[in-house]
Formats: C-alpha cells, sequence, structure tokens
C-alpha cells in the first residue's frame, strides 16, 4: 500500500565564496520491521533547481498515489 503522506526535507547552504548549495532528502521503504532509508532527491545549485527539483517530486508522489488508487481504490 502506498503511504498517502511523505515528507521532503531541504537542506541550504552557501558554500566558499558564497556559492548557493541544496540537497533534498526523503524516507523511503520504512516498513513494520525495518527503519526508513533516507534517499537524496536532488543536489543542487540554485534557488532556481530547488524549485524544480520540488516540483517533480510532487508530481512523482501525486502520480504514484493517484495510479495506486486507480489499481486499488
Amino acid at each position: 500500500m502506498v503511504d498517502p503522506s511523505a515528507a521532503l526535507l531541504i537542506r541550504v547552504w552557501l558554500e566558499g565564496s558564497r556559492e548557493f548549495r541544496a540537497r533534498l532528502l526523503t524516507l523511503r521503504g520504512a516498513t513494520a520491521g525495518t527503519p526508513a532509508e533516507e534517499v537524496t532527491v536532488a543536489v543542487t545549485s540554485s534557488p532556481d533547481e530547488v524549485l524544480d527539483a520540488v516540483r517533480s517530486w510532487l508530481d512523482g508522489f501525486t502520480r504514484d498515489a493517484t495510479t495506486w488508487n486507480d489499481r486499488h481504490g
């Protein structure tokens, strides 16, 4: 069954001579017997790339949930 919720962590920082960096992380694969696995969704170097990565992640989440509901709903 697809979990109807998800979380995305966005970590941003400035590196060296103030170069923008970001890492987007989520969790996958938790079961009653095993902990969730941390997964890197994207590593970016601009705020626009962060927004694109978030949009892509959200699109995937809603597509997966819709597909599961269509087959099992």
